[in-house]
């Protein structure tokens, strides 16, 4: 796999935690469009416009490409956490979900909160993010 695909994964990952709070902030941007101040002093308004403002916002929140490919991250990681172990949890949380990660995999090694070999660990490791890989559809066979 190329170090950039890594890399993508591992950003993605990293960004995990907030996903909700990212969803949520788009969905506001939505919902509350910033509107441009009208110059138009004095003009005149339409008498009898119709507001289909709700039936568009339902139709925007479900066809916003940002929001969805949010909710797709989110699923994927998820299924993906569904799928592996505890060891693989453990060092999944500690380097990419937390905000200042406390330990390397040694330090989990060593302080014992996994229980595997240095091997295994990043076998672990890399095997979860080639996982998250093909399911964000970013994995190809070079």
């Amino acid at each position: 796999m190329k170090r950039s695909t890594i890399r993508t994964v591992e950003d993605i990952l990293r960004d995990y935690p907030n996903i909700d709070k990212y969803i949520e902030q788009r969905e506001q941007e939505l919902r509350y469009p910033m509107k441009p101040a009208d110059e138009n002093v004095g003009g005149g308004r339409a008498q009898n416009g119709f507001n289909d403002s709700e039936d568009r916002l339902i139709i925007t929140l479900d066809e916003d490409k940002r929001i969805n490919a949010l909710k797709k991250q989110r699923q994927v990681i998820d299924d993906c956490l569904d799928e592996v172990g505890e060891d693989t949890e453990i060092i999944i949380d500690e380097l990419y979900f937390r905000k200042r990660p406390r330990y390397t995999i040694d330090g989990l090694i060593t302080n014992g909160l996994i229980h595997v070999s240095h091997t295994k660990a990043f076998g672990l490791r890399n095997k979860f993010v080639k996982e998250c890989a093909k399911g964000l559809g970013l994995y190809n066979l070079d």
